[in-house]
């Protein structure tokens, strides 16, 4: 009995102690948020290209690296298939403008990522390997509506 009031009094106390962020993820503002779609419509027309890193060709997962990286200095790279484990995301049933959505390989296809740009309808941009880096649509009976996806929320920064 002592001890789980020693164990309560620990834990009030470094609630009341630590920051919010130490404690919890905490969401990024809109204005984070807004600034990553902003940063990311500045690579529209940027060809795609396997392994590409930079304007003069570039494949998905390197362009929402390089989009988030330069709002959000930090963020690890990493290829499209292993978002979903990453540290630095989390599933998120709350959509917001700039999150990234991921869609699994499925049926011999590739794993691809973009980043949202409206919700509402259903629009990502992304560097695809048919337009290279464009805005698309996710919505049922488009190309990528007909794949699964998630939803991925960058964790605070």
């Amino acid at each position: 009995m002592m001890y789980q009031k020693i164990a309560i009094a620990i834990l009030l106390l470094c609630s009341q102690v630590l920051p919010a962020s130490a404690s919890n993820n905490s969401e990024l503002t809109t204005d984070d948020l807004h600034a990553v779609v902003a940063t990311a419509k500045t690579w529209k027309g940027t060809p795609y290209r396997y392994g590409g890193k930079d304007k003069s060709g570039i494949d998905c997962s390197h362009f929402v690296y390089s989009v988030y990286n330069r709002v959000f200095e930090g963020i690890s790279y990493r290829v499209a298939e292993d978002f979903p484990r990453s540290a630095d995301f989390n599933r998120t049933q709350s959509p917001h403008v700039g999150d990234t959505i991921y869609f699994p390989g499925v049926n011999g296809a590739s794993a691809h990522v973009g980043i949202l740009t409206d919700v509402a309808s259903k629009k990502f941009i992304g560097a695809q390997s048919s337009t290279g880096v464009k805005e698309a649509s996710f919505a049922k009976g488009t190309y990528w509506g007909k794949r699964p996806y998630q939803i991925l929320s960058l964790l605070s920064k």
